[in-house]
Parts: structure tokens; C-alpha cells; sequence
């Protein structure tokens, strides 16, 4: 393992892995999971691919994965933990915090204590709460909403609201003609006519 790999992994474990496991995740690697019945809370730490030496930085991954929205969408059930990409919804801590794609760094010279003590703070102050609120149907729905995809119109339809369900589903035909045959095929399997 390479200088900034250890740098990572000391960042981990100087507050970020203890934050999550007081918060009921359980961890795997770079990897946090936390069950909500059959929806997972999910973070993912990231190493860049050009870390290097002493060198480098990271991400936070953030999702949520609810299975009814997953199911509703077609896709395949989930016999373990969800992966991050795998999510029903993702962000990057970076992006709710700065507003932008943000990634830590860790050079040799870094005080460790200070980027970890900066994570657990943007995790606790952002990234749970970002996490439990989009558990809520109503909240993934609108987090969804300008996207034109089964996830999106499984959340607007799981969270009472055909025709917002509906509304998406046209947008979505209209902006992705190729998929037309597959949206409309989700359509009459859930009772939604165009």
C-alpha cells in the first residue's frame, strides 16, 4: 500500500469510521452500509485513480437505495448490500457541501487530524442528515425529479403522485426518444396510460 493510501486510511480512522459506526453503519473496506428494512444507506470513500506517492485525494459517495422505488424501476433484487453506483439516488458530499465536486487532499505534509476532524464535521453536519431525509418517498421523489428515468417516475408513483408519475414519464419520452419502448412498457405494467 502506498504513502497516500495509509494517508487515506488514517483519515478514516482518526473520526470518520467511528462516526459512521456510532451511527449504525458497518464497514467494508472503503465502504459503509446501513439497513432501513429493506433500504440501505450507503457511503462510499473514494480514492482518486492518479493518487501517487505521497500524493493524492479523495471523495465521499453518498446513496440511497430504496428497494420498492429499485423494484417498481425493473431492476434485479438485491441479495446483499446495494453498491454505492447501484443507488436509487447518489450525491457527493462535496457537491451538497461546496455546491461543486470536491475531493479532500493528502500530501505528505498534510495534518491528518485536520482533514478528519474537516470530513466528520461535513459528514455530520451534511451528509448524515442528506442521507436520512432522502429515505422519506416524497423527498427522493423531488430529489429525482429532473430526471427522466424509472427511478424517477417509480418514486413520483410511490409517493402518491401518478400524475407527477405521469408528467415525468411524457417529459421523459419526449427528451429520450430511444428509450420510448421501455418507458411505455413501465407505463402499462403500472397502470399509467399516455
Amino acid at each position: 500500500m502506498g504513502g497516500v493510501a495509509k494517508s487515506i486510511d488514517e483519515v478514516i480512522k482518526r473520526g470518520f469510521a467511528q462516526l459512521l459506526k456510532g451511527e449504525g453503519f458497518k464497514k467494508s473496506g472503503r465502504n459503509w452500509h446501513r439497513p432501513q428494512g429493506e433500504n440501505w444507506l450507503i457511503v462510499n470513500l473514494q480514492a482518486s485513480s492518479s493518487n501517487f506517492g505521497e500524493n493524492g485525494k479523495f471523495t465521499v459517495n453518498l446513496g440511497v437505495f430504496v428497494a420498492a422505488v429499485a423494484s417498481m424501476a425493473g431492476q434485479n433484487a438485491i441479495d446483499e448490500k446495494p453498491s454505492e453506483p447501484s443507488s436509487t439516488l447518489r450525491t457527493r458530499l462535496g457537491d451538497l457541501v461546496y455546491g461543486r465536486d470536491h475531493w479532500w487532499e493528502v500530501t505528505a505534509a498534510s495534518d491528518l487530524d485536520l482533514v478528519a476532524a474537516d470530513l466528520v464535521e461535513k459528514m455530520q453536519s451534511t451528509g448524515l442528515p442528506w442521507l436520512e431525509r432522502h429515505l422519506d418517498l416524497s423527498r427522493l421523489a423531488a430529489a429525482l425529479k429532473d430526471r427522466p428515468s424509472l427511478l424517477s417516475f417509480s418514486a413520483a408513483l410511490l409517493s402518491g403522485d401518478r400524475n407527477e408519475a405521469t408528467r415525468r414519464l411524457r417529459e421523459a419520452v419526449k427528451l429520450r426518444p430511444a428509450g420510448r419502448t421501455h418507458f411505455l412498457a413501465w407505463a402499462s405494467n403500472n397502470g399509467i396510460s399516455l
